[in-house]
């Protein structure tokens, strides 16, 4: 049975192969008319790189802002293609629980500022109590004369008595003992004593004190909830996203009603930078040797990588001193490890009217000439 096949697929093999070779003539028929401009290499000569074109400053991803970890959006004040200025509001968050937050602050800082003016009413009384401790310790120490005095003058009087009465010395302390009116007179010269050392004691107690503390404590108290409401009202205010760079609104992924949280990936809305446009081409370790700091200043020629004839022209303007990853490439998102040498190109005219114009992330390739 295979024998009697064998010169049928043998026919049919030839016939196949003679069938792709027509084809191809057919699909490479006009010459180079129809080859692609992929295929198109430039012409010049010198050192050819690969580069994105960008701006400077980079374009702006906008998400969460940093004092919340998730939001919900209450307003979006701008739309794709929309010009922005610095500090133009972009969206806002739903700052319900923000404003009550400030509204407690306003609180604290009132209650603050009222511990503030009961301090000082405190430091006035306090310099009024020691004036009354001063009188109490004088009417005292008065007391204590007058008890002193009576003391001695009843002590007198009943010597005298005793005497008239011939009554021997030696009898009189015992006599004294049981002389009511001289025991009166010492219960009064001690208790007189004891208030005036009582009073000396409390006196030098308020003098002792600084209740001007207390005031300096209400007032860092005062301080204390000023912080916390200025902190608020930045919280607050930082519920509205505004634009750090004047430039252009490029997509815009929220809308009112939309949550963001940390675990959401992608940005709210990306920003384009007002300003120039680079190129940054990369030089790979191989040809490193081929960059040096003469290239500063230098025209460039830029192409577009996937049609060579659309040229540009630009400047060299930085050089990187060191070797870096490459930048957004699949290869770092898979945990490759090529560096590159990062040479930064102001474009001179990014929107030439014969051409399109270079848009950022665009993939150009650029002609060092070295």
């Amino acid at each position: 049975m295979f024998r009697t096949m064998r010169p049928l697929l043998i026919v049919s093999a030839f016939a196949l192969m003679i069938g792709s070779i027509l084809g191809a003539r057919a699909l490479t028929s006009d010459g180079e008319s129809t080859k692609s401009v992929l295929d198109i290499p430039p012409t010049k000569a010198g050192l050819h790189v690969l580069g994105t074109v960008d701006t400077d400053p980079p374009p702006v991803s906008v998400g969460l802002p940093p004092v919340l970890q998730s939001g919900t959006i209450a307003a979006v004040h701008v739309k794709d293609g929309d010009l922005v200025a610095v500090d133009q509001a972009l969206y806002e968050f739903d700052a319900t629980i923000q404003k009550r937050d400030v509204e407690r602050a306003e609180y604290a800082v009132a209650y603050a500022k009222t511990k503030v003016e009961e301090a000082k009413e405190l430091e006035k009384q306090h310099q009024l109590s020691i004036e009354h401790a001063q009188q109490a310790l004088k009417a005292a120490q008065g007391k204590l004369e007058l008890a002193t005095a009576y003391y001695n003058f009843v002590d007198k009087k009943l010597e005298e008595s005793y005497k008239a009465d011939r009554h021997p010395p030696d009898t009189w302390p015992e006599r004294k003992k049981s002389s009511l009116e001289l025991y009166k007179a010492n219960v009064d010269y001690v208790i007189a004593k004891n208030e005036c050392e009582l009073a000396e004691l409390k006196l030098k107690q308020l003098q002792s004190m600084n209740p001007r503390v207390k005031v300096d404590e209400a007032q860092a108290a005062v301080k204390q909830a000023e912080a916390e409401l200025q902190k608020a009202k930045s919280a607050m205010e930082l519920c509205v996203v505004r634009a750090k760079y004047a430039g252009t609104v490029e997509r815009v992924t929220i809308r009112p009603g939309a949550t963001l949280g940390i675990s959401t990936r992608d940005p709210a809305m990306w920003i384009i930078p007002a300003g120039s446009r680079v190129v940054r081409a990369e030089v790979e370790a191989e040809f490193a040797h081929r960059v040096s700091e003469q290239l500063k200043g230098k025209p460039v020629e830029i192409y577009d990588h996937t049609n060579p004839a659309l040229t540009y022209q630009g400047t060299v303007r930085r050089i990187s001193d060191s070797f870096l990853l490459k930048r957004g490439s699949a290869e770092n998102f898979l945990g490759g490890d090529t560096r590159v040498i990062e040479v930064v190109i102001e474009v001179n005219d990014p929107a030439p009217k014969d051409r399109p114009p270079l848009r950022v992330g665009q993939r150009v390739r650029v002609n060092l000439g070295t």
